[in-house]
C-alpha cells in the first residue's frame, strides 16, 4: 500500500512539475492545481475535510470539497448526505468579506482555531454548518503577487492522527507553503499576464521534487575543466549546466526541471556522460553562470549577437543606411564580415536543430532556409550581391575549386577548424549552377551526439522483434531504402550497435561518415582518387569481416560485389532510394543481378519515412468522421478518438504544432513463398501482395498506427505516405 501511495504521489508531482514549466498554461490546468492540491493537502495534514475557494468578482466561490470517509464509516445515508452537501456547497457563491473565509480574503492572513482555545461558540456554530463536530480549523489565503485569489480552510486531524482531532503549530507553515505555491500557478493560469518570478518558480520545483535549490553561485563547487570540455553550445542547447563530476562517467548538474527527461537524454547522449546528481536553479540563474564561464570566448555566441544584426550591418552596407562595413568588402570572401556571417549561420542553425542549410540565390536577393523536422523555413534574406562570397567562402571551408562555377561540386567541412566553440560538427557541403547562381546546401553531421537505440526510432513492437532477428542473422542482405533525410544512416547505425561486441569484426564503407561508432572499423569514400564503395567492398572481402555496411548502393559494380558479400558467409547492410520495400527488388534487378541471387542473398528490406510528431504540449483531442475514419478503419481495422495539431501552437513547438519526428517501418522479411515469387521475376504488385499476406505492415499501416498512438497526425501520415492502392 505505501509503495501505490508513493507512486501516486510521484506522478502527481510529475504532473505538477509540468503545469508548473508548462510555456502557456490554460485555464483548464486550474482544475488539475487544485486537485493536486487538494490531495497534497489532506494526505500531508490528515484532514478530514478541505475546501479551496476562489474569488470571482465581487464573489466567493467553492471551487473544491473534500470529506474524509471516516466521517461516515459504513453508514450509507450519512455517506450519500456529504455528497449531496459536497455538490450542493460547489454551486455556492458567498459575499466578498462574510464569514472565516471572507475575513482571511480580505485581510490576506491566516486563521487557526482548536478546541483547547476559548472558541466553542465559533466551533459550535461551524458543526452545525458542516454536519459533524468540529475540534480544529486552519484557513490560509491563496496569494499571488499581491493580489489574494482566494482561501484553504482544513477541518480536524483524522482520529488515525492521534491528536484528539486538532491540528498542531506545524501544521500551519505547512499549509502555508502549498498555499504559495498553488496560489502562483491558478494565477498564472487565470490570467496569462501574470508570471510568477523565476525564483519562485525554481523554490516550487525544488520542493515538490525534493532535489535542493541554490541561488548563490558561493554554493557551487564548479569544476571548470569540465564546463569548458562540454561547452557552451550544449549548455545552452539543453538549459543544463555541468557542475562536478561524480565518477568518471558521471556528473552533478543544474536544471529547471529535473522531470524533463527529453533534454536529460539529449544532455547524455551529446556529453556520453550519465546525469547522477540534480540541484534546481532559476533559468536566469543558469544564464548568468554561462555568461560568467564563457564570456572570454573570442567569437561572440549565437545568443549573444544574433544572426539577424549580422545581417541588418551587410544589409545596411549596401543600402547606404550608415553600416559600419563598405560594400566592397562584402564582395571578398576573406572579409571579417562575410567569415563571421557563415560561421553565424551555422551556428545558428545547429542551436535551432536544423538538419540541413540551404543558401538560395534569387534574382533580386540570397535567401537562407533551414530544414528543421522535415520542414525547410526561411531564416533570412541578404542582398544579391553577397551571394558569390558567401558561396566562395563556404567552398574554401571545404577545400572545393573556387574557379569552377558551372559544375555540381561536393565536400565537407570540420567545423572545428574554423570556430573557437566547443561545436564539433561536420557539414556535407553540395553546391550547383543555379539560374541565378550556384546554390548551395550543407547536411549537418553532429558529432557529438551518438546513435539512438533501436526502440527509440520509432518500430512498433512486431518490427522491432522481426529486426532483431534480422540482423542477427549470420550471412546475407539487408537493405534500407527510402528517399534522402528518412533516417536510413541512423537506423543502421543503431542496428550496428546492438551487435558490435567484440567477438564480431565490422567493417564500414561510407560517404561521409556520419556518426563515429566506437569498435567498428569505418572508411571514408574519395571518389577524387578512385576510393568507391566497389572498391573498398572488394578490399572489405580480403579482410575478414563479419559484418560489413555500405553506405549506399548506387551501381551495378557494387550492387554485385553487394550480393556476392552476401552469399559467401558476410552480413551485408546498405541502402537504396526506392519508395516501398517490394520495389527494391525490382531495383536490384535494374543494375544486373539475376533474379536468382537476390533471392538466395536477400534478409529483409525495410522502407522507412520519419513523420513530425505532434507536440505533446498542445496537441487536440477529436472523433475522426467520414474519410478520415474510413482510412483508419481499412488501414487498421480500428477507429477510434485521434489527436490533431494546435493550429496556433505554442512556445514548446515555436507555433507550428509539430517538434520532433518519429519514424514508420515498412518491412518486408524473406520467406519462402516471397523467394519463390522473386525467381519468378513477379511485378512489384504481386510481390506486396504475397509481403502483405505473411506478415508484413505497410508504410501507410505503419503510419496509421502512429496515428492511433497520439504520435502523429493524420494529416502528416497522409503527406508522407498515401493509403494503399494494393489490398
Amino acid at each position: 500500500m505505501a509503495s501505490t501511495s508513493a507512486l501516486a504521489n510521484t506522478l502527481r508531482r510529475s504532473l505538477l512539475i509540468k503545469v508548473i514549466s508548462k510555456p502557456t498554461p490554460s485555464r483548464e490546468d486550474v482544475a488539475s492545481v487544485i486537485e493536486l492540491t487538494a490531495s497534497k493537502v489532506v494526505e500531508a495534514l490528515q484532514a478530514q475535510s478541505m475546501t479551496l475557494y476562489l474569488v470571482e468578482g465581487n464573489d466567493i466561490v467553492f471551487r473544491h470539497v473534500y470529506y474524509s470517509p471516516t466521517l461516515w464509516e459504513n453508514d450509507q445515508a450519512k455517506a450519500n448526505h456529504f455528497k449531496e452537501n459536497a455538490d450542493k456547497l460547489l454551486t455556492l457563491k458567498l459575499p466578498l468579506g462574510k464569514g472565516i473565509v471572507g475575513k482571511v480574503i480580505a485581510e490576506g492572513k491566516p486563521m487557526f482555531f482548536r478546541n483547547t482555545q476559548t472558541q466553542a461558540p465559533m466551533m459550535m456554530s461551524m458543526a452545525q454548518t458542516t454536519s459533524f463536530d468540529v475540534r480544529s480549523m486552519l484557513t490560509v489565503p491563496l496569494i499571488a503577487g499581491n493580489v489574494t485569489i482566494g482561501a484553504i480552510q482544513v477541518l480536524n486531524k483524522e482520529p488515525a492522527a492521534a491528536t484528539n482531532g486538532e491540528f498542531t503549530d506545524t501544521d500551519l507553515p505547512l499549509l502555508q507553503e502549498v498555499s504559495e505555491y498553488s496560489a502562483a500557478l491558478i494565477q498564472r493560469m487565470q490570467d496569462p499576464k501574470f508570471q510568477p518570478h523565476a525564483d519562485d518558480t525554481a523554490k516550487f520545483i525544488s520542493r515538490l521534487t525534493g532535489h535542493p535549490l541554490v541561488t548563490r553561485v558561493e554554493d557551487l563547487a564548479i569544476d571548470e575543466n569540465l564546463v569548458t570540455a562540454i561547452g557552451d553550445a550544449i549548455i545552452r542547447r539543453e538549459h543544463i549546466f555541468p557542475c562536478t563530476r561524480t565518477s568518471p562517467n558521471s556528473i552533478g548538474v543544474l536544471m529547471t526541471n529535473p522531470l524533463d527527461y527529453a533534454r536529460r537524454e539529449s544532455f547524455q547522449q551529446a556529453t556520453e556522460l550519465v546525469i547522477d546528481d540534480i540541484r534546481i536553479a532559476s533559468a536566469p540563474f543558469i544564464e548568468s553562470l554561462v555568461k560568467k564561464y564563457f564570456k572570454n570566448d573570442p567569437v561572440a555566441s549565437v545568443s549573444d549577437v544574433d544572426i539577424s544584426s549580422v545581417a541588418d550591418v551587410i544589409s545596411s552596407a549596401y543600402t547606404g543606411e550608415g553600416g559600419e562595413v563598405k560594400a566592397a568588402d562584402l564582395e571578398n570572401e576573406e572579409s571579417a564580415p562575410v567569415i563571421q556571417l557563415t560561421n553565424r549561420i551555422i551556428e545558428d542553425a545547429y542551436i535551432s536543430g536544423a538538419s540541413d542549410i540551404h543558401i538560395e540565390p534569387q534574382e533580386k536577393e540570397l535567401i537562407v532556409r533551414y530544414r528543421i523536422d522535415g520542414l525547410c523555413q526561411e531564416k533570412l534574406r541578404l542582398p544579391r550581391q553577397v551571394a558569390n562570397s558567401l558561396v566562395t567562402r563556404i567552398k574554401i571551408m571545404c577545400n572545393l575549386d573556387i574557379s569552377e562555377r558551372r559544375l555540381p561540386q561536393d565536400g565537407r567541412i570540420v567545423f572545428k577548424k574554423y570556430t573557437k566553440k566547443n561545436i564539433d560538427i561536420d557539414l556535407r557541403v553540395a553546391t550547383g549552377p543555379m539560374n541565378h547562381g550556384e546554390k548551395v546546401v550543407m547536411r549537418i553531421l553532429d558529432k557529438s551526439k551518438s546513435t539512438l537505440p533501436l526502440p527509440a526510432l520509432g518500430f512498433s513492437e512486431e518490427n522491432l522483434a522481426r529486426y532483431r532477428e534480422c540482423i542477427r542473422q549470420p550471412y546475407g542482405m539487408i537493405l534500407h531504402c527510402g528517399p534522402t533525410g528518412s533516417g536510413k544512416s541512423m537506423t543502421l547505425y543503431s542496428a550496428l550497435g546492438e551487435v558490435n561486441t567484440p567477438d564480431v569484426n565490422i567493417q564500414t564503407a561510407e560517404d561521409p561518415i556520419e556518426y563515429t561508432l566506437a569498435g567498428i572499423n569505418q572508411m571514408q569514400m574519395s571518389r577524387q582518387i578512385g576510393l568507391t564503395f566497389a572498391r573498398a567492398l572488394r578490399c572489405y572481402l580480403r579482410m575478414d569481416p563479419d559484418i560489413i555496411l555500405v553506405g549506399e548502393i548506387r551501381d551495378e559494380e557494387t550492387a554485385q560485389i553487394a550480393v556476392e558479400a552476401a552469399l559467401t558467409g558476410h552480413l551485408l547492410v546498405s541502402t537504396l532510394h526506392t519508395n516501398d520495400a517490394p520495389s527494391t527488388v525490382a531495383r536490384i534487378g535494374e543494375m544486373g543481378v539475376e533474379p536468382f541471387n537476390i533471392s538466395a542473398s536477400l534478409v529483409c528490406v525495410c522502407a522507412q519515412r520519419l513523420l513530425r510528431r505532434v507536440c505533446k504540449n498542445c496537441k487536440q483531442p477529436y472523433e475522426p468522421v467520414g474519410r478520415e475514419k474510413k482510412i483508419l478503419e481499412d488501414a487498421l481495422g480500428w477507429s477510434g478518438p485521434i489527436f490533431k495539431a494546435n493550429p496556433n501552437g505554442c512556445p514548446v513547438c515555436s507555433g507550428l504544432g509539430y517538434k520532433g519526428r518519429v519514424g514508420i517501418h515498412e518491412l518486408m522479411v524473406n520467406n519462402e513463398e516471397l523467394t519463390n515469387a522473386i525467381n519468378k521475376e513477379v511485378e512489384v504488385a504481386e510481390l506486396k501482395r504475397i509481403a502483405m499476406r505473411t506478415g508484413m505492415k505497410t508504410l501507410h499501416q505503419d503510419s496509421m498506427l502512429k496515428v492511433k498512438e497520439g504520435l502523429t497526425t493524420i494529416e502528416e501520415a497522409l503527406a508522407n505516405v498515401p493509403p494503399d492502392l494494393i489490398k
